[in-house]
């Protein structure tokens, strides 16, 4: 989807549908089928396939204690593949935008700032754990339970310090609220339809008959 605006828009819908209902998750998923890249909107197979596990083992859990187990693991993938799409298709600049857009040149400049600092911080640790891994394997060391923790305790060390460095450059830079940019969009029909099918999964986890959320029982 071009529009940033309807993409945010379909993410929301789809997501809430799919935490509410099985219904709901298996009209979003014939969505994301549809509408989206499919397998190219993942993020590598190793991080993918190891947040699929986590959930399946809690689904597995919850199943063997009597609870809706199998609705959860349906439920919580497809939010899974919603959110590594629309992480995928976002582009720099386009959260920023739409946060003013929606929201105005203070309010909006300053919640789109911070949350494309943030995504900008996922995309450098991401950087990070490549070359930590092309590093170890130079070094011949396999990353195991042992070499996990160390490393995740200096990849958030070093992002504090991103963080500590990036917040000093805007006070010496004079930032203090707020911004003025004129954001532009471009909607196609593919994306106006896309949006419009995205409604679907929302009426659908609204109907009387539905599931019940495992951490709301």
């Amino acid at each position: 989807m071009q529009d940033p605006r309807l993409r945010l828009f379909a993410t929301v819908v789809l997501s809430v549908a799919a935490f509410a209902s099985t219904a709901g998750a298996l009209a979003a998923l014939a969505w994301w089928l549809i509408f989206t890249p499919r397998t190219k909107a993942l993020p590598r197979p190793g991080v993918f396939l190891g947040l699929v596990v986590m959930i399946a083992v809690t689904a597995l859990v919850s199943e063997w204690g009597g609870g809706p187990g199998v609705s959860y693991l349906i439920r919580m993938v497809v939010v899974l593949l919603l959110a590594a799409w629309a992480y995928t298709e976002t582009r720099e600049g386009e959260v920023l935008a739409v946060a003013v857009w929606a929201l105005g040149n203070r309010i909006g400049f300053e919640i789109g700032l911070i949350a494309e600092m943030g995504l900008f911080g996922l995309t450098v640790i991401r950087q990070d754990i490549e070359q930590m891994r092309v590093a170890l394997a130079l070094k011949g060391i396999k990353v195991g339970v042992r070499s996990i923790v160390p490393i995740a305790i200096l990849l958030i060390v070093t992002q504090i310090r991103r963080a500590d460095d990036l917040a000093r450059l805007l006070v010496v830079r004079g930032y203090t609220l707020g911004g003025r940019i004129c954001p532009v969009f471009e909607t196609g029909s593919r994306d106006v339809l896309a949006a419009l099918f995205a409604m679907i999964p929302g009426i659908l986890c609204c109907l009387p008959v539905r599931d019940v959320f495992i951490l709301l029982q």
